[in-house]
């Protein structure tokens, strides 16, 4: 019976590199200091003569604010410090209303939808499909993602082996 296994290559037993990978935690703000320590990185390389570098970490992971950095990376996987700075300028600009809505109207409008649920019944929100997610309307953060995640590059850095 002729066997169906791969013959060896000399490298197969090979031991690989180890990948260092980066796992970036959640925490609202938190995210805005895991920039700074990769600013700090960025500096490292760029003194030590790396300067448009592809991102070091082969593997990224995040939660919560963390992966919205983490995205952000692999969408610059191409150039790391161009990276982290369009990151650190996004981080240091933000503020509340780009998050969600915190205006009078915005909040009124939330915590009316809140009340209405309490009182009447989740039997309206189904068959209104007025389901709140959150207290407060986290609209506008998707501008601020587009802004900070260009998903549309994926594809191409994917192709290109970043």
């Amino acid at each position: 019976m002729p066997s169906t296994a791969r013959p060896e290559t000399p490298d197969s037993h090979a031991p690989r590199a180890p990948a260092t990978g980066l796992l970036l935690t959640g925490g609202g703000a938190r995210a805005a200091y895991q920039v700074g320590v990769l600013e700090a990185i960025a500096d490292i390389r760029r003194a030590c003569g790396v300067g448009r570098a592809p991102n070091p970490f082969p593997i990224i992971a995040g939660t919560s604010a963390g992966a919205i950095n983490a995205a952000a990376l692999a969408c610059g996987a191409d150039d790391f410090g161009r990276t982290v700075r369009r990151m650190a300028r996004a981080w240091r600009q933000v503020h509340a209303q780009q998050v969600y809505g915190a205006d009078s109207l915005s909040v009124m409008r939330s915590g009316a939808r809140w009340l209405t649920l309490l009182s009447v019944g989740w039997a309206l929100a189904r068959w209104r499909r007025m389901h709140p997610h959150s207290l407060l309307d986290n609209a506008p953060l998707e501008k601020l993602l587009a802004e900070m995640v260009p998903l549309e590059r994926l594809p191409q850095l994917i192709r290109g082996g970043s």
